[in-house]
């Protein structure tokens, strides 16, 4: 089935092919003397099928998807988070969070990552 993109591709380019041919038309018809003004006319129209010509012909975007993966290049050494105050082990923080509560002395502890360096 033609798209509806096709569909006003081929309207526009019928609508501005006789416009362009009478535009090109006056613009001749304007070199005979006491005719100028069909200069005017002519290039007005002539602009105008041109305009409805890159409208209907100019190029879409075309919408890429980039995927990002991130794999280490080396093993992972994980450590596992404790409070510092009863070593008790935490729950793994939410991705942008910033406290955790300790659930069993009950202390909130600040989450900051420190380079390993």
């Amino acid at each position: 089935m033609i798209k509806l993109k096709t569909i006003t591709r081929i309207i526009l380019t019928i609508i501005s092919l006789p416009l362009l041919g009478l535009g090109l038309l006056f613009i001749i018809a304007a070199f005979n003397p006491g005719y100028e003004y069909r200069l005017i006319i002519g290039s007005i129209s002539t602009l105008i099928a041109f305009a409805i010509l890159y409208i209907a012909h100019k190029p879409q975007p075309k919408i890429m998807e980039v995927k990002v993966t991130w794999e280490p290049s080396g093993k992972l050494k994980t450590q596992e988070l404790t409070c510092p105050y009863c070593r008790a082990p935490l729950p793994p923080p939410k991705p942008g969070q910033e406290y955790i509560k300790c659930p069993y002395c009950g202390k909130t502890i600040k989450i900051t990552e420190e380079p390993i360096w």
